[in-house]
């Protein structure tokens, strides 16, 4: 990724279609730069006039007598190409393009934006936009727009970064966090992104000292590498990524392609992706500004031990809920904390929630006393103090502000959460002496979810591809494989499979079935024919002296319901009893490559949907984390006295199918292992606890 410092901080800035009206969009940027105390030269460019908003104007940027870092355009699409060429002969490094009826409009357009990107690449100028509000850098006192967000930003101290590919919500974004008293350091739109993409702005704000807090709208990602280098360079910056991506629903999805005009990828494998390289992904906008609020406070938890002190009992049970929602754990109090509590209020409830009663009517320090008592154990990584109406009763308040602020001083390590109904005065000061205000119970739970996400983030390191024990099969291109063909590529790859014969009639079902020696699985093997049992092309538990009839039966069957299909065969297979049915899907994600699906096996993966995806490489780690993320993990770690499962032998085949998968993007587009049945722990040798039934592999399209 090359240098945004010429966007970011340039030392001189020309406004080609300068206006001398600064109400207009080509008025504006001059206008912000001359109130915003731009400390750099400042060249309007217009043929028209000598002079613009009391500066000398220029007829060309060329004309310009000095060097110029940055140019914004804003001129006619058609005139576009022009003012670029002119800003590469003149040396620019970079150029913020506001004009639209490019790339997003259709294919002339697109043939005119890549003309751009062509003109400016051969000067190695970068582009923000086109199609774009622009920009601005408060600690560069850097104002690149014609929006209205100037007014909002001027003056301010904000340590919020924002990148938006779309520049209305980054507009409505900014008004909004002022309403809650947040501000931004830095905002960047960046349109049709036909150069600078989000995952570049992103790794800039990585690098900078004036951001801590990094936001991020999301319609979809143009390049997975940038959008990769920069959530991972933030995370090892340890700066929070918070990301409102939107295209969740088909709908959605579609109204974000026709709007970015760039290549949407699967839902889930953008969630995969956020969860490798630790962006948070929230689901609406009062989300993202209550993490980034809480976030600015720069305290994360070391864990998720929460303790709950509240003076209702009803909030408390809400606010344990609430917490269970958000995974954390709201543990118990030790003995000698409970005995204490109750020593100064004999009717508390201290089980955690920890309820005080109305005793905090007339001793509202009873609140400090209580969190004392639970941080100074060490047992709690985070709390959440529901205050509520007292916190503006005159009494009361100075009481419990005095005795609560040296309680955070102490402990200002841990995250601390308050419930306060009082005047913004007395919010303030609650956050001045240290505690992070929220005035509903499930918005405070969340963002202490949300916090500890990035700690477990920070924590993990980027997974490695595996070393594989079997060298990995090369696929051939075809236009199909049978199951039988699909199985050996995978036992290739060190994937158990069962024994099994290929046979071509009931004679040789017969001897098969009799070299087996007990109940057979027999399944007709077609390319043509993805889901057998909906052909009748399965049979299952048959005895070997009925293996020939079966056979026979299936053969009629399947020629009924499919005609046309080639069948090569009939694989005859032992009939393998127990286990959990599990299901394993590789598929190439035309944004992020190679994916790893997981789930439960059979219909169940179609009916219930429970599953997880990653991104390749898978190492083990990470495929034992993606074992635990699906709802039906109980039934694979002992559910009911149920042995467990051998989940090594499981997270091995899911290492080994992705490595395969990724090994083979050029051919391959998908491989399934639908069932894969894993045993229980210790039935089998180590890499044998489990064994694919059924195997798919969708070879790639050309074009």
């Amino acid at each position: 990724m090359r240098s945004l410092d010429a966007l970011m901080r340039p030392q001189s800035v020309a406004i080609i279609g300068a206006s001398n009206d600064a109400t207009r969009i080509g008025g504006r940027p001059v206008d912000y730069l001359l109130r915003g105390a731009f400390a750099g030269a400042i060249y309007p460019i217009n043929p028209s006039r000598e002079e613009v908003q009391g500066l000398k104007a220029y007829p060309t940027v060329e004309a310009v007598p000095g060097p110029v870092d940055c140019a914004i355009i804003a001129t006619p699409t058609g005139a576009v190409l022009e003012a670029v060429q002119s800003c590469v002969r003149k040396g620019v490094q970079a150029a913020v393009i506001f004009s639209a009826g490019l790339a997003e409009v259709g294919p002339e357009g697109l043939a005119l934006q890549d003309e751009i990107v062509a003109a400016a690449r051969a000067g190695n100028m970068r582009i923000l936009g086109p199609n774009c509000l622009g920009m601005f850098n408060v600690s560069a006192n850097s104002y690149l727009t014609f929006s209205g967000t100037f007014d909002d930003a001027v003056g301010t101290s904000g340590r919020i970064g924002l990148v938006s590919q779309s520049g209305g919500y980054a507009g409505e974004l900014l008004k909004q966090a002022k309403r809650l008293g947040l501000s931004f350091g830095s905002w960047i739109t960046t349109g049709n992104e036909a150069d600078v993409e989000a995952g570049e702005v992103i790794a800039a704000y990585a690098a900078d000292p004036n951001i801590d807090v990094i936001l991020a709208y999301l319609e979809a990602a143009r390049n997975s590498e940038t959008l990769i280098a920069g959530l991972e360079a933030a995370r090892q910056a340890k700066k929070p990524v918070i990301v409102l991506k939107v295209g969740r629903s088909e709908q959605g999805a579609a109204a974000a392609a026709a709007h970015t005009a760039s290549l949407a990828g699967a839902d889930a494998v953008y969630d995969a992706v956020f969860a490798r390289y630790g962006a948070y992904r929230a689901r609406s906008t009062e989300e993202m500004l209550d993490l980034a609020y809480a976030c600015g406070h720069g305290v994360f938890p070391k864990g998720n031990r929460l303790v709950i002190l509240t003076a209702s009992g009803g909030i408390g049970v809400q606010t344990a809920d609430f917490a269970e929602d958000e995974g954390l754990n709201v543990a118990p109090l030790p003995d000698d904390v409970k005995a204490e509590i109750l020593r100064l209020v004999p009717n508390a409830g201290v089980n955690n929630p920890v309820d005080l009663t109305g005793a905090l009517a007339h001793d509202p320090e009873l609140y400090a006393k209580g969190l004392e008592l639970a941080l100074a154990t060490g047992q709690f990584d985070m709390a959440y103090v529901n205050i509520g109406v007292l916190a503006g009763m005159a009494y009361a308040a100075p009481r419990l502000l005095g005795s609560l602020t040296p309680v955070a001083q102490r402990y200002p390590e841990v995250p601390k959460l308050v419930g306060v109904m009082a005047s913004d005065e007395i919010v303030a000061a609650y956050e001045e002496a240290g505690y992070i205000y929220y005035g509903e119970p499930a918005r405070a739970l969340r963002t202490l979810a949300g916090l500890y996400w990035f700690t477990k983030a920070w924590a993990r390191p980027a997974p490695q591809a595996a070393a594989l024990d079997a060298s990995l099969p090369s696929i051939p291109a075809a236009e199909a494989f049978s199951e039988a063909e699909a199985k050996a590529i995978i036992a290739g790859a060190g994937i158990p499979v069962p024994q099994e014969h290929l046979v071509t009639d009931a004679a040789g079902a017969l001897a098969a079935a009799a070299r087996i020696g007990g109940p057979v699985a027999i399944k007709v093997v077609s390319p043509d024919l993805l889901h057998k049992s909906d052909v009748g092309g399965v049979a299952l538990d048959v005895a070997p002296a009925d293996a020939g009839r079966a056979l026979d039966a299936m053969r009629a069957t399947v020629r009924g319901h499919a005609p046309q299909a080639r069948i090569e065969g009939y694989l005859v297979t032992p009939m393998i009893r127990g286990g959990t049915e599990c299901f394993l899907g590789a598929r190439q994600d035309p944004v992020f490559g190679t994916t790893l699906t997981f789930g439960l096996g059979g219909v169940a993966v179609e009916v219930y949907r429970d599953v997880t995806t990653r991104v390749a490489p898978i190492d083990h780690a990470e495929a034992l984390e993606m074992i635990g993320a699906i709802k039906g993990a109980v039934l694979l770690n002992g559910y009911r006295g149920r042995p467990k499962a051998d989940v090594a032998a499981l997270a091995d085949a899911m290492v080994r199918l992705a490595a395969l998968a990724q090994a083979n993007a050029a051919t391959v587009d998908t491989i399934e292992i639908n069932p894969l049945l894993v045993f229980d722990e210790g039935q089998f040798d180590k890499g044998r606890g489990a064994v694919a039934l059924d195997a798919v592999i969708a070879p790639r399209v050309a074009g």
